[in-house]
């Protein structure tokens, strides 16, 4: 069996695999996830990992993989990845931070809209044929109301200055920012505690 520098186990930009093939020995094969036994052989002589949410990096893995130096993420959540593990062999874990950061802001931004238009919940009778009149003229603009944000890390920040643009009043809780950071003011969004968040804003989002 072939020993490459580089396996990547889940789904990739196939772009992204050829300018990494173009510097690296790399198996790119997005079925290992689901083939266990494959990917530790395959892991045997690898220098770096890259992978999505359903690798599990945990220690039977690190240990088919001793000459393994850095994990990559192709997301920023690392749930799947045993850190502790890792930094006990020395093993650099790289997620993709901001990668996908403004996809989700305006995802966010375009559900809360969705969603207090009511447009959502007739989707299916639309698409029917009909056309709800009554249900649909209820809904609510987006401007004007306030905005929940449950964390306030890069995405949070994003997601504030699109509510903004739209003129939305945003609040914010994260246990990790001091209520007296400036980061509040410079941001222009009003530090709460979780209760009065969730009794203050039109929209949450966690």
């Amino acid at each position: 069996m072939a020993r490459p520098d580089v396996v990547i186990t889940e789904f990739m930009d196939e772009s992204a695999v050829e300018a990494l093939r173009a510097q690296y020995d790399v198996l790119y094969d997005a079925t290992l996830v689901d083939r266990q036994a494959d990917l530790l052989a395959t892991l045997v002589g690898a220098r770096a990992l890259i992978v999505r949410n359903r690798t599990q990096v945990n220690t039977a893995l690190l240990e088919a993989a001793p000459g393994l130096v850095v994990v990559g993420r192709l997301g920023v959540g690392l749930d799947n990845i045993d850190l502790p593990a890792c930094r006990a062999r020395h093993i650099e874990v790289i997620p993709a931070t901001g990668a996908n950061a403004l996809a989700v802001a305006e995802y966010v931004i375009a559900t809360a809209m969705v969603l207090l238009r009511g447009a959502y919940l007739s989707s299916a009778e639309v698409a029917a044929g009909n056309w709800p009149r009554p249900r649909l003229s209820g809904g609510r603009e987006i401007g004007g109301k306030t905005l929940g944000l449950v964390g306030f890390g890069g995405i949070g920040r994003l997601t504030a200055r699109l509510a903004q643009a739209l003129g939305m009043h945003v609040l914010a809780h994260d246990p990790l920012v001091a209520p007296d950071d400036a980061l509040w003011a410079r941001h222009d969004v009003a530090p709460r505690d979780i209760d009065a968040l969730l009794a203050e804003a039109d929209v949450v989002s966690l």
